[in-house]
Protein backbone atom coordinates (compact mmCIF):
# COMPACT_ATOMS: atom_id res chain seq x y z
CA UNK A 1 0.00 0.00 0.00
CA UNK A 2 1.25 3.50 -0.79
CA UNK A 3 0.99 6.33 1.71
CA UNK A 4 -1.45 8.98 0.46
CA UNK A 5 0.61 11.69 2.18
CA UNK A 6 4.15 11.04 0.96
CA UNK A 7 3.76 8.22 -1.59
CA UNK A 8 6.12 5.82 0.19
CA UNK A 9 5.29 2.13 -0.22
CA UNK A 10 4.38 0.41 3.05
CA UNK A 11 3.37 -3.13 3.95
CA UNK A 12 -0.37 -3.68 4.26
CA UNK A 13 -0.07 -4.70 7.93
CA UNK A 14 1.76 -1.52 9.04
CA UNK A 15 -0.15 0.90 11.25
CA UNK A 16 1.96 3.97 10.48
CA UNK A 17 3.86 5.18 7.42
CA UNK A 18 7.59 4.62 7.83
CA UNK A 19 8.44 7.84 5.98
CA UNK A 20 6.05 10.48 7.30
CA UNK A 21 4.30 8.82 10.28
CA UNK A 22 0.74 9.05 8.93
CA UNK A 23 -1.65 6.60 10.58
CA UNK A 24 -2.55 4.02 7.93
CA UNK A 25 -5.11 1.91 9.82
CA UNK A 26 -8.19 3.88 8.78
CA UNK A 27 -6.89 4.39 5.25
CA UNK A 28 -6.38 0.64 4.78
CA UNK A 29 -10.00 0.05 5.84
CA UNK A 30 -11.31 2.62 3.35
CA UNK A 31 -9.18 1.22 0.54
CA UNK A 32 -10.38 -2.31 1.32
CA UNK A 33 -14.00 -1.14 1.08
CA UNK A 34 -13.43 0.59 -2.27
CA UNK A 35 -11.52 -2.25 -3.95
CA UNK A 36 -13.56 -5.23 -5.16
CA UNK A 37 -13.31 -8.43 -3.19
CA UNK A 38 -11.10 -11.26 -4.46
CA UNK A 39 -14.18 -13.26 -5.45
CA UNK A 40 -15.67 -10.35 -7.39
CA UNK A 41 -12.35 -9.64 -9.11
CA UNK A 42 -12.07 -13.30 -10.14
CA UNK A 43 -15.61 -13.18 -11.57
CA UNK A 44 -14.73 -10.02 -13.54
CA UNK A 45 -11.59 -11.68 -14.97
CA UNK A 46 -13.58 -14.78 -15.91
CA UNK A 47 -16.24 -12.62 -17.57
CA UNK A 48 -13.61 -10.79 -19.68
CA UNK A 49 -12.02 -14.08 -20.75
CA UNK A 50 -15.39 -15.56 -21.73
CA UNK A 51 -16.28 -12.41 -23.71
CA UNK A 52 -12.97 -12.59 -25.60
CA UNK A 53 -13.55 -16.28 -26.35
CA UNK A 54 -17.08 -15.47 -27.54
CA UNK A 55 -15.82 -12.75 -29.90
CA UNK A 56 -13.15 -15.15 -31.15
CA UNK A 57 -15.73 -17.88 -31.81
CA UNK A 58 -17.97 -15.42 -33.68
CA UNK A 59 -15.01 -14.26 -35.77
CA UNK A 60 -14.14 -17.84 -36.69
CA UNK A 61 -17.79 -18.50 -37.57
CA UNK A 62 -17.77 -15.45 -39.86
CA UNK A 63 -14.54 -16.62 -41.48
CA UNK A 64 -16.05 -20.08 -42.08
CA UNK A 65 -19.14 -18.50 -43.66
CA UNK A 66 -16.99 -16.32 -45.93
CA UNK A 67 -14.82 -19.25 -46.97
CA UNK A 68 -17.93 -21.38 -47.65
CA UNK A 69 -19.27 -18.64 -49.92
CA UNK A 70 -15.95 -18.35 -51.77
CA UNK A 71 -15.66 -22.12 -52.20
CA UNK A 72 -19.24 -22.29 -53.53
CA UNK A 73 -18.47 -19.48 -56.00
CA UNK A 74 -15.26 -21.22 -57.07
CA UNK A 75 -17.08 -24.54 -57.57
CA UNK A 76 -19.76 -22.77 -59.62
CA UNK A 77 -17.08 -21.15 -61.82
CA UNK A 78 -15.30 -24.50 -62.08
CA UNK A 79 -18.48 -26.23 -63.30
CA UNK A 80 -19.53 -23.45 -65.69
CA UNK A 81 -16.19 -22.24 -67.11
CA UNK A 82 -13.78 -25.10 -66.45
CA UNK A 83 -10.54 -25.26 -64.43
CA UNK A 84 -8.55 -23.02 -66.79
CA UNK A 85 -10.61 -19.91 -66.06
CA UNK A 86 -10.45 -20.49 -62.29
CA UNK A 87 -6.65 -20.85 -62.43
CA UNK A 88 -6.33 -17.75 -64.64
CA UNK A 89 -8.54 -15.69 -62.27
CA UNK A 90 -6.47 -16.71 -59.24
CA UNK A 91 -3.21 -15.91 -61.08
CA UNK A 92 -4.53 -12.45 -62.06
CA UNK A 93 -5.69 -11.77 -58.49
CA UNK A 94 -2.32 -12.87 -57.08
CA UNK A 95 -0.43 -10.63 -59.52
CA UNK A 96 -2.72 -7.67 -58.78
CA UNK A 97 -2.22 -7.95 -55.01
CA UNK A 98 1.55 -8.37 -55.36
CA UNK A 99 1.71 -5.22 -57.51
CA UNK A 100 -0.58 -3.33 -55.10
CA UNK A 101 1.57 -4.29 -52.09
CA UNK A 102 4.81 -3.35 -53.83
CA UNK A 103 3.29 -0.06 -54.99
CA UNK A 104 2.12 0.89 -51.51
CA UNK A 105 5.51 0.06 -49.96
CA UNK A 106 7.33 2.02 -52.67
CA UNK A 107 4.95 4.96 -52.33
CA UNK A 108 5.57 5.21 -48.60
CA UNK A 109 9.34 5.15 -49.11
CA UNK A 110 9.45 7.57 -52.05
CA UNK A 111 6.76 10.17 -51.44
CA UNK A 112 6.13 10.38 -47.69
CA UNK A 113 8.39 12.50 -45.47
CA UNK A 114 11.30 10.63 -43.92
CA UNK A 115 9.98 11.16 -40.35
CA UNK A 116 6.69 9.43 -41.22
CA UNK A 117 8.40 6.30 -42.57
CA UNK A 118 11.01 5.83 -39.84
CA UNK A 119 10.12 3.80 -36.82
CA UNK A 120 10.40 5.74 -33.60
CA UNK A 121 11.72 4.10 -30.48
CA UNK A 122 9.91 5.69 -27.50
CA UNK A 123 12.95 5.24 -25.27
CA UNK A 124 15.06 7.43 -27.59
CA UNK A 125 12.62 10.30 -27.14
CA UNK A 126 12.82 10.08 -23.36
CA UNK A 127 16.61 9.87 -23.19
CA UNK A 128 17.18 12.77 -25.58
CA UNK A 129 14.69 15.04 -23.83
CA UNK A 130 16.07 17.99 -21.92
CA UNK A 131 16.34 17.45 -18.22
CA UNK A 132 14.40 19.83 -16.03
CA UNK A 133 16.91 19.66 -13.19
CA UNK A 134 19.18 22.30 -14.71
CA UNK A 135 19.01 25.88 -13.58
CA UNK A 136 18.20 28.62 -16.03
CA UNK A 137 21.29 30.54 -16.97
CA UNK A 138 21.84 33.66 -14.93
CA UNK A 139 21.26 36.85 -16.87
CA UNK A 140 22.01 40.34 -15.61
CA UNK A 141 19.10 41.59 -13.56
CA UNK A 142 17.88 45.11 -14.14
CA UNK A 143 15.23 46.17 -11.66
CA UNK A 144 12.11 47.69 -13.17
CA UNK A 145 10.84 50.78 -11.36
CA UNK A 146 7.72 50.12 -9.40
CA UNK A 147 4.53 52.13 -9.87
CA UNK A 148 4.35 52.94 -6.18
CA UNK A 149 8.04 53.66 -5.75
CA UNK A 150 8.75 57.17 -4.42
CA UNK A 151 5.09 58.20 -4.74
CA UNK A 152 4.91 59.84 -1.32
CA UNK A 153 7.44 62.46 -2.45
CA UNK A 154 4.90 63.80 -4.93
CA UNK A 155 2.13 64.34 -2.41
CA UNK A 156 1.69 67.93 -1.30
CA UNK A 157 2.82 68.54 2.25
CA UNK A 158 0.70 70.46 4.61
CA UNK A 159 2.53 72.89 6.72
CA UNK A 160 1.77 73.12 10.41
CA UNK A 161 0.10 76.41 9.93
CA UNK A 162 -2.38 74.85 7.47
CA UNK A 163 -3.34 72.20 9.98
CA UNK A 164 -4.42 74.76 12.66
Amino acid sequence: MFCPNCGKENAADQSYCRACGLKLGGIAKVVAEILPSEENAALQRRKRILEKLGFGALSIAGLIALMSFLVAAALYKLIVFGPEVLFLASAIALGAFVMLGAGLIGYSKLFLPRAATERVDPTDEISSAHTTGKLIEDRPFEPVPSVVENTTDLLPRKSRSDQN
